[in-house]
């Protein structure tokens, strides 16, 4: 019974540390943005997240 919580146990962790691997590797090798930010797109970023 104790080694059947174990497996499970060490299956979920290596799962969840595999899926935020996965997440980690998409977020830095996906393509960049199109359009290049600008300073007026900055500031008008900034001032509609600051409202």
């Amino acid at each position: 019974m104790r080694y059947s919580i174990m497996l499970q146990l060490v299956a979920t962790i290596t799962l969840i540390f595999l899926g935020t691997a996965g997440l980690f590797a998409w977020l830095q090798y996906r393509p960049a943005p199109e359009e290049p930010i600008t300073p007026g797109r900055i500031s008008s970023i900034s001032t509609h997240i600051y409202r």
